[in-house]
């Protein structure tokens, strides 16, 4: 992860040749910055789907009244209470904000974290000279507070999800939109950075931990394997990037935890349950200092401490296989600096060249570009399937002026658009990633399932469904059902990818296959109509209003107007 200058020759006008350092060409530092981004983003994201749970219960383990009874005894009793009241899905409220929050986080961390080496490097360091484990621990500690101005939003937000109302329940607690207009009408622009002290100290000090103990171990694995000339730069085994992630992790959460509690107690505090407007970070740091002593600013530091572990190895490890193995690396050859077979070619050509036909049919950027044509494609198609059923729908069955109906037009599409695009590129940044943390960079048979399960639960499969997403997913559904009818009836042939059908049922003459469809056509109408008739409420919206303006609206007229043009 350390990045150094070059040593180059350059001609000067005496036709002599001097030997001097220059940095690396813009861009190079442009793609830098944008692998930094890039697979920082997709680290972040699979760390958080990790930790999400556990984090939510030392969220709520600080958040605690400072009163006595606690309302948690610990880590397992928050745990069991938490799924007893709102499932084990309840423990992922509110993990849209963190999501985001990951991919900011740990795309500013290593970003910010090189561009603070590139700034050592040249200012004071000879060239080509690594920087010492104490200037990384100190990069590390200005990337945490770079990174703390961006996250305390998020983190804001997340705190005020995870932690709810009393007497609330998974069904009327306000959503992250809702919380942000909330703030912004009480407490202005800034009111999003309230504990922006806790977030600075944890986050600048965490992240000169977290980076150091990685550089750290990493450095101590290379030289037991190489000795005192070990190169940093040469990559580890992936069990030892683990065991560094791990160990960096757990030094993060541990040394600064306290502030990370304060933090946590000021942003979930209710303003309209206070005097005096919000307390200031040492008013909440000794309050909880003079009710619960160092227990109370350690509360739930345990359960944090074990789930940054598996969190921060996944996060290193995606990282690190991500960069090393998704491009090669930037080179020199005979002529000069150069762009080898590597993403750094592709911003070099573009600057150099006005031919962008060959940038996106060159064949070593197609996985990139493929994320930004599914996204693309997944709000054209939300946006062509949508806008038509909404407007057909709400002349249809809505009433209300023009202004209305548009407004809800326009909110169907745009969910309907946003949500395909979000799960084109979700699932297909994770088929990517799982793809390069293997060492022989192939897609397995069930990544796509994998793939799958995490697109379809972080877009729709979240808090309270609406009428858009059931659609979708009710769509979806039904086309599930007839192909796993008909593969169950289809033969095995191992021949086929995939292993061909199931077999589970013989089907040699045919005749399941002939008369499957007019049984399954029956039963399902035959259903839908006794449910309208007697359960209406268990029908999707939609389908329910339809049914009634051909059904039930068919059996009351007074009028001629009323029997031919409009229903009573």
């Amino acid at each position: 992860m350390n990045v150094s200058e070059e040593t180059v020759v350059v001609p000067v006008q005496t036709g002599t040749t001097i030997e001097t350092t220059k940095p690396r060409p813009v861009a190079h530092q442009t793609t830098e910055a944008f692998k930094d981004i890039a697979f920082g983003s997709a680290a972040g994201i699979v760390g958080k789907f990790v930790e999400y749970p556990f984090d939510t219960v030392k969220v709520r383990l600080q958040s605690q009244p400072e009163h006595l009874p606690l309302q948690y005894t610990g880590p397992l009793d928050c745990f069991k209470q938490a799924i007893r009241r709102d499932g084990f899905l309840g423990l992922y409220r509110g993990i849209s904000a963190p999501l985001a929050g990951a991919a900011i986080e740990n795309s500013s961390l290593f970003l910010s974290y090189r561009l603070a080496q590139d700034f050592l490097q040249a200012t004071l360091l000879p060239a080509n000279e690594p920087l010492p484990l104490s200037a990384l621990v100190t990069c590390g500690g200005v990337s945490g507070a770079v990174t703390s101005l961006v996250l305390t939003p998020i983190e804001l937000i997340k705190c005020k999800m995870q932690v709810p109302p009393d007497g609330t329940t998974q069904y009327n607690r306000p959503g992250p939109l809702t919380l942000i207009a909330s703030i912004y009408r009480r407490e202005g622009l800034m009111g999003f950075w309230h504990g922006q002290l806790g977030t600075l100290i944890r986050e600048a000090g965490g992240s000169a931990a977290w980076f150091g103990s990685y550089e750290g171990v990493s450095l101590f694995f290379r030289q037991i394997r190489d000795g005192k000339n070990a190169i940093r730069d040469e990559a580890l085994p992936v069990y030892q990037q683990m065991l560094a992630g791990a160990a960096a992790g757990m030094s993060y959460n541990f040394l600064f935890y306290p502030a990370d509690t304060i933090k946590s107690r000021m942003q979930t505090e209710e303003s309209g349950q206070l005097t005096g407007g919000k307390r200031k970070f040492a008013t909440v740091g000794k309050a909880l200092w003079r009710e619960q002593g160092l227990k109370g600013l350690y509360r739930g530091c345990g359960i944090t401490v074990g789930r940054s572990a598996p969190s921060s190895a996944l996060i290193f490890t995606v990282y690190e296989s991500l960069r090393r193995g998704g491009f090669r690396p930037y080179a020199e050859d005979n002529h000069g600096i150069s762009c080898n077979h590597s993403l750094a070619s592709f911003l070099f050509m573009t600057s150099r060249s006005l031919s962008v036909e060959k940038v996106i049919l060159d064949p070593r950027y197609k996985d990139l570009l493929a994320l930004l044509k599914g996204l693309r494609n997944g709000a054209v198609y939300g946006t062509k399937v949508r806008f038509p059923h909404a407007l057909v729908m709400v002349f249809l069955f809505r009433t209300g002026t023009l202004r209305e109906k548009a407004r809800i037009i326009f909110k169907a599409t745009r969910q309907h658009a946003r949500n395909l695009a979000l799960f084109a590129l979700t699932y297909k940044s994770s088929l990517l990633a799982l793809k390069y943390v293997r060492p022989e960079r192939k897609e397995a048979q069930y990544d796509t399932f994998l793939a799958g399960l995490i697109g379809g639960y972080t877009i729709f499969g979240r808090g309270i469904q609406s009428s858009v997403n059931q659609q979708i997913v009710i769509y979806i559904f039904a086309r599930v059902v007839l192909a796993l009818a008909k593969l169950s009836i289809a033969p095995r042939d191992p021949a086929v990818p995939g292993g061909g059908g199931l077999g589970l049922i013989r089907d040699e003459d045919g005749v399941i296959s002939k008369r499957a469809w007019p049984i399954f056509a029956s039963l399902s109408w035959a259903s839908v109509m006794y449910l309208f008739r007697y359960h209406p409420d268990t029908l999707q919206p939609s389908l329910r209003s339809s049914m009634k303006y051909i059904y039930e609206n068919a059996d009351h007229w007074d009028c001629v107007r009323n029997f031919i043009w409009h229903n009573k």
